[in-house]
């Protein structure tokens, strides 16, 4: 009975197929027709010749190899397989799924069914089989080819065919026709005349172009796929997704198409560039590098480890193989500053050998082991194949970063403050990062200007709703927070203001995360071990910008809104001090307290809180932070000492306890894994806000020096409230403020600073004057200059502009 309904599916999809009238599949075949014919047009002989070498290696290498399932087993799939290419085990499910119209599933399927069928061919390739010897096994893979080929290219184009027809098949299908690439020249050089591997053929090469059309974009880019332009301003057709995960080059060398490769090789080469903010519409890409040294991918969103280094080291691979051939290009002056200032940038994101976490959208998955820097890949690219494109202080700044990247200590000593240690910040990115040898921090803001981080159920991480909200880690192994973050009680994200909540949640796929209604967040720094920053936070759905093709299906989830506050953050040598102002809950009817959480990190030592110098012995539960009145220092041996100003801060608590993990809720891929940790031990700290706030403050101070922090702070706040947020040293040497609008005064003693322009600032005085450092915090194209009135001199500072628009600028007092 199970093989009679076998044979009816068959016939069924058969007659489809034969019939072959749906528009998607005429479509498909013309776009084939078309672009194979235009590619034999151009004749040029020594390309002609390159080709023809190319096809003689994709013979004989598999191209993306890593991307085919390694628990496929030759036995396996032959036990399953039908003399009409069915699998019939696929075959029991195939009608229900086609029937549902379920896109992803669907996907699923065929890319499981083509795997198989490459499986098999890699063993003829490999001639671990050998044709005259098994033809009936070539006859089923023919058969197969055609039958769920045929389901593919029959698929509706009117919904977005993603992941399975632009990578998966494609590249299955061109491995696939290079494993048989004797039997497939001998159909193209008019040798054979069997009908059915002539149709398989074409099917390959039908299969093999959706790495050039899917998923369409439904613009004029589709009447023409073999251009540019195809290849920018689309978040599927930039970066990673442009290059990295198609196999555009062997479909070219499969098509003998030199316009192909004409166009790859420009695209390769005008992809290592930077794009920003202000620069977003002319940059060659929308997505990829950032003039600050990090990168975007998915929108406006911080994805060093993903988009931007996938594309990078693509189009790297794919400038190397265009070496010595018709198409081989140098790198660029501009190429060549990209690379150094990505892997420079990346550095940043990096600890200890732990990336930092909330960087991508798998961060939740469960995976403490330290790694290798990805952009270690790249550098050792850039030496291996790329030697000539550098002078000698180049070359030697690579093997530097190579040889401490191989012992996963990127220390990189003897370089200036702020390219590999001190402080930096990442304009294009919101972000502010502290790193040394002891301890690294990272503030992560919020604005108009930037996404959030991506979330996607039963894909990726499904909780991502805090982490681009003025997150604040402080770290010294480099792993405190990817231990613990399966029991985080999300709504307390270290150093976020929001409700509580974390039963409230609902999981939700959103492409573009979460970001600030406002167009305000900046910070300076001279690179140094000082900096101040500041952002004005009130949240909102990236994915309700203007212009956003890939919105996701996101809940609204309204525990997450409502909150407004004004958030600055200062760092005096080993001291944060962290301030707020203007905190209101614009949403009082909702449950739940304001929050902001000053650390929910892992407890691995012994906590003590101390005041004036005196030890108060402390264990599970919840305690405050302050004792007879006074506030304590809450210290955990060996990692990082926190305290609250009490003229800003009314209720503070912390507490350290054991709590359960929820992995596979955080990220369902954790549902595999074996031993997974069943509870973890957090310290949390924050302060309450209560439930209905209005104009509330806080101040706390994090110490990452060794031993314990001074009896008495070495910097005093000077003023906190929504038009400024500033604090000093006592010494006097050391002044950050934070300046929400143009033409608000600090005062202090007998000195006064004024600013023509939102910004934030940081004076630093030595013995020989000292500097002022200065940033655009509403990175303004128009604004030429910032001048800043300091003791009644007027400094006139120059804003970068372009790309490099929001950069901190440094001048000499």
């Amino acid at each position: 009975m199970k093989k009679r309904c076998l044979y009816v599916i068959v016939s069924f999809w058969i007659a489809l197929s034969a019939s072959a009238q749906n528009a998607e599949r005429i479509w498909a075949f013309d776009n084939y027709h078309r672009y194979y014919e235009e590619g034999q047009q151009i004749k040029d002989s020594k390309k002609e010749k390159a080709i023809k070498e190319y096809r003689e290696y994709y013979s004989g290498h598999g191209y993306r190899a890593y991307s085919l399932p390694k628990n496929l087993l030759v036995s396996e799939i032959l036990n399953k397989w039908e003399d009409t290419g069915i699998f019939t085990d696929l075959a029991e499910t195939e009608k229900g799924i086609m029937e549902s119209k379920n896109q992803e599933k669907i996907g699923l399927f065929l890319t499981e069914a083509f795997n198989r069928i490459w499986k098999i061919a890699e063993e003829f390739r490999a001639d671990r089989m050998g044709v005259s010897l098994d033809k009936e096994v070539f006859k089923k893979c023919q058969k197969a080819i055609l039958y769920y080929g045929n389901l593919e290219v029959s698929r509706s184009n009117r919904v977005h065919r993603f992941h399975a027809s632009c990578f998966a098949i494609p590249t299955a299908a061109v491995n696939t026709y290079f494993c048989f690439f004797k039997q497939m020249e001998a159909v193209e050089k008019g040798k054979s005349k069997d009908a059915e591997l002539i149709a398989a053929c074409d099917m390959l090469k039908v299969l093999g172009l959706q790495a050039w059309t899917q998923p369409l974009r439904d613009d004029e880019t589709d009447k023409n796929v073999v251009s540019i332009n195809r290849f920018r301003n689309h978040v599927w057709w930039v970066g990673g997704n442009a290059l990295a995960y198609r196999s555009l080059l062997p479909v070219a060398v499969m098509y003998k198409s030199i316009p192909m490769i004409d166009v790859l090789g420009e695209v390769a080469q005008r992809g290592i560039d930077y794009t920003s903010q202000n620069t977003y519409k002319d940059a060659f890409w929308t997505e990829g590098c950032t003039a600050d040294g990090a990168g975007w991918g998915h929108g406006m969103q911080c994805l060093v480890w993903g988009y931007p280094i996938d594309g990078n080291i693509y189009a790297l691979d794919v400038l190397t193989a265009l070496k010595n051939t018709p198409w081989e290009r140098k790198l660029s002056k501009q190429n060549v500053e990209t690379l150094f200032n990505f892997f420079r940038g990346s550095s940043w994101f990096y600890y200890k050998g732990y990336t930092l976490p909330y960087l991508d959208r798998a961060t939740a998955q469960y995976n403490p082991a330290g790694k290798d820097i990805r952009t270690l890949l790249m550098v050792r690219k850039l030496l291996k194949d790329w030697l000539d494109s550098f002078d000698s202080k180049q070359r030697e700044e690579l093997r530097n970063f190579q040889k401490d990247a191989e012992k996963h200590q990127l220390k990189m000593n003897g370089y200036a403050d702020g390219l590999y240690n001190g402080t930096r910040w990442f304009f294009n990115n919101d972000k502010l990062i502290k790193k040394n040898e002891r301890y690294h921090i990272l503030v992560n803001m919020a604005s108009v200007r930037c996404d959030g981080l991506e979330s996607a159920i039963n894909f990726a991480d499904e909780y991502n709703f805090y982490p681009t909200d003025g997150m604040t880690l402080f770290q010294r192994k480099g792993n405190e927070y990817t231990t613990v973050i399966g029991a985080w009680d999300v709504t307390a994200t270290p150093g976020v203001t929001a409700r509580e909540g974390m039963d409230k949640l609902v999981p939700t796929t959103n492409w573009r995360g979460y970001c600030s209604k406002h167009n305000f967040a900046g910070a300076a720094t001279s690179g140094g071990v000082n900096a101040v920053a500041g952002y004005l936070f009130e949240k909102m759905n990236a994915a309700e910008k203007e212009g956003v093709n890939d919105k996701g299906s996101s809940a609204k989830n309204e525990v997450l809104y409502g909150v407004k506050a004004y958030k600055s953050y200062f760092m005096f040598g080993d001291y944060m001090l962290a301030l707020g102002a203007g905190i209101t809950n614009q949403h009082p009817q909702l449950e739940g307290n304001i929050r902001t959480t000053i650390d929910q990190t892992l407890h691995e030592s012994q906590v003590v809180a101390m005041q004036n110098g005196k030890q108060i012995p402390v264990g599970k539960g919840k305690w405050s932070f302050f004792v007879g009145g006074k506030p304590v220092w809450v210290m955990q041996q060996g990692k990082f000492a926190y305290t609250v100003l009490p003229e800003y801060t009314k209720n503070a608590s912390f507490m350290y306890e054991t709590k359960k993990t929820e992995w596979a809720k955080r990220n369902r891929s954790n549902s595999n894994k074996k031993d997974l940790p069943a509870q973890v031990n957090i310290l949390h700290l924050w302060v309450d806000h209560s439930q209905t706030p209005v104009d509330d403050t806080y101040g706390y101070v994090v110490y990452a020096g060794d031993g314990v922090p001074a009896t008495e702070l070495p910097f005093e706040v000077l003023r906190n409230d929504t038009l400024v947020q500033a604090a000093g040293t006592k010494d006097g040497n050391t002044l950050g403020t934070v300046f929400y609008q143009a033409g608000a005064t600090l005062k202090v003693n007998d000195a006064e600073l004024m600013v023509s322009a939102p910004c934030t600032v940081l004076i630093e005085k030595d013995g020989v004057g000292g500097r002022i450092s200065v940033t655009d915090a509403t990175m303004n194209p128009d604004l030429k200059e910032i001048i800043v009135t300091y003791n009644g001199k007027r400094i006139p500072i120059q804003m970068p502009q372009g790309a490099f628009c929001g950069k901190t600028v440094t001048v000499n007092l």
